[in-house]
């Protein structure tokens, strides 16, 4: 028996219990006053004694008990008749006020409401017919990340246990419906209600605050659906090599990638831009890469996230000194303790001659407190803000720090890299082993194709069914390259506004295919670019005139 039909029949048992007395009251009252009208006497227009047949009893009991008033019938009433008349009305309409009382009361009852919830999100997730994402947890990364794959056409639905964030859905003015359910998303039963097993589903998104919460949707979703790749959030290290053992395909530790990307860009400013416009969907290839320093660094608050950015800084070569109120244990770091706010401590952190300073606090306002006293004391100071809630966001816009960080934007972008282009991870991580005059050329030719608009990452699959007009011109023997499809297919003269950045195979993987590279049945090939250039892209794939024009093989008669 399935979930939904258990759940069902629980409501119905459940109203149906709480309406029993009211209904055993209800039945007894309406079947006495009938009852009572079939034995009392009358008397008809004639003068002679006649007595309520059981319909006309029912009948009249029926209209009496909702006080309508219909008048009497057939036949004027006795004093008998009236007095059981009125006797049946003040019963039937107590009976009435009694059952609805009690229906109500059910109807508002928290377990019935409950349960009337469940079966509506039950037979929404049921009815969904596109792909969709079951996201579990509905914080800062959940809303961007069911925004953005809404208005993608990607169906989501949300499983948090805060009442207030899923009440929140209706109004965050989502592009389309989003069925959500506050619940244990480590229930078994709460992931099936959500559509774990649903052919539609394409993926399970573990993205709450608590690891160990992380860690145990993961291993549920995994073993209910073992074929549905895991997108999970870990934290702590050691969550995190838990969620991999138990088979997550995706891990996202948000300390973890900030800190890499910063030491990243400090070595290679270009590549923070291609990052950017390549995954969170705000910037452009065009964004001037920021001038990173590499003198001595301040760090801000020692906790997880000031751990991992002091350890890929120190990885790099930079210097470090980290302030925190309480006392560094960490053999070699040089620090000072004391109170962040107060400038007495951030000048024994000689922070007058640093180069940058990362602020990573939990506390916001404390953060907003330390930039803005680092700013006083060095103006010319390269300043990285954490920010923990994004509601704060417009103080820190306001704040104008040259990067501010928050966790759920950089999940939400691993996240929305990973569904919409899979293979655009491979190509970062090939990215980051590359010098700045290779990034620095790829932004130049981004600028070249892309120019100022936000940048779409895709990938498409060369076969018969995604790519019959390529396909047909392989049967014929005929050699088609990259350079020839990244060509306009209404003026081969002219480049398409995208850049062919992985090309996959079986054989291996080529980063950034030349223009000369011979295509084949089977390849995948990531690209990133403007909006129009997938459907016309798509339309060089499909259309054997285009290929053919393209490549400048003649056309048939």
């Amino acid at each position: 028996m399935s979930i939904e039909v258990r759940r069902t029949q629980a409501g119905l048992f459940l109203l149906l219990r709480r309406l029993r007395a009211p209904l055993i009251v209800l039945i007894v009252v309406y079947a006495v006053a009938v009852f009572g009208f079939t034995l009392v006497p009358g008397v008809d227009p004639d003068g002679r004694p006649w007595r309520m047949s059981f319909l006309h009893a029912f009948y009249f009991v029926s209209f009496l008990g909702t006080t309508i008033g219909l008048g009497e019938i057939p036949y004027p009433f006795s004093d008998a008749q009236r007095l059981w008349a009125v006797a049946s009305i003040y019963a039937t309409v107590v009976a009435w006020l009694y059952s609805i009382g009690s229906m109500l009361s059910t109807l508002q009852d928290p377990l019935f409401r409950r349960i009337m919830l469940e079966n509506r999100f039950a037979n929404a997730v049921r009815g969904i017919r596109e792909p969709f994402v079951v996201l579990c947890g509905y914080d800062d990364a959940g809303r961007l990340v069911a925004r953005e794959l809404t208005e993608e056409g990607i169906g989501v639905v949300i499983v948090d246990r805060d009442p207030a964030r899923v009440e929140s859905v209706e109004i965050d003015r989502l592009p389309a419906a989003v069925p959500a359910l506050q619940a244990n998303a480590v229930v078994p039963a709460t992931l099936l209600s959500a559509g774990v097993t649903h052919p539609a589903c394409i993926a399970t998104l573990a993205l709450t605050g608590d690891d160990a919460t992380n860690l145990s949707v993961s291993l549920n979703a995994k073993i209910l659906a073992p074929q549905r790749p895991v997108i999970c959030v870990a934290h702590h290290h050691e969550h995190q090599a838990a969620m991999a053992r138990v088979g997550t395909e995706h891990l996202i530790n948000p300390h973890d990638t900030f800190a890499e990307r910063l030491a990243q860009s400090i070595l290679k400013p270009s590549l923070h831009v291609i990052y950017e416009s390549l995954t969170t969907q705000t910037s452009t290839p065009m964004a001037t890469p920021p001038a990173f320093p590499r003198g001595r660094w301040l760090i801000c608050g020692y906790g997880r996230f000031g751990r991992t950015v002091h350890r890929h800084l120190e990885q790099i070569g930079i210097v470090v000194t980290v302030v925190d109120e309480q006392n560094v244990s960490d053999k070699g770091t040089d620090y000072v303790s004391g109170n962040m706010i107060d400038a007495t401590t951030l000048r024994r952190a000689r922070l007058g001659e640093a180069a940058g300073i990362v602020i990573c606090t939990p506390n916001d306002t404390t953060n907003l407190a330390v930039a803005m006293l680092a700013r006083e004391l060095n103006p010319s100071l390269f300043r990285v803000v954490r920010l923990s809630n994004r509601r704060n966001t417009p103080l820190f816009r306001a704040l104008e720090a040259d990067i501010i960080t928050l966790s759920g934007y950089i999940v939400a972008a691993e996240v929305l890299r990973i569904i919409r282009a899979p293979q655009l991870s491979y190509f970062l991580r090939l990215a980051r082993h590359q010098d700045e005059r290779w990034t620095a050329q790829l932004l130049e030719r981004m600028r070249e194709r892309i120019g100022a608009e936000i940048a779409e990452t895709w990938s498409i699959t060369i076969d018969e069914a995604s790519a019959p007009a390529f396909a047909a011109a392989r049967a014929r023997g005929q050699r088609v390259t990259v350079g020839e499809l990244m060509r306009a297919p209404d003026n081969r003269e002219l480049c398409l506004g995208a850049v062919p950045l992985l090309l996959q195979r079986e054989d291996g993987k080529s980063l950034l295919p030349a223009d000369d590279e011979e295509l084949l049945l089977g390849d995948r090939l990531l690209l990133c670019g403007r909006e129009i250039t997938r459907g016309r892209l798509r339309w060089s794939l499909s259309d054997q005139r285009v290929l053919r024009y393209l490549t400048g093989s003649p056309q048939r008669a």
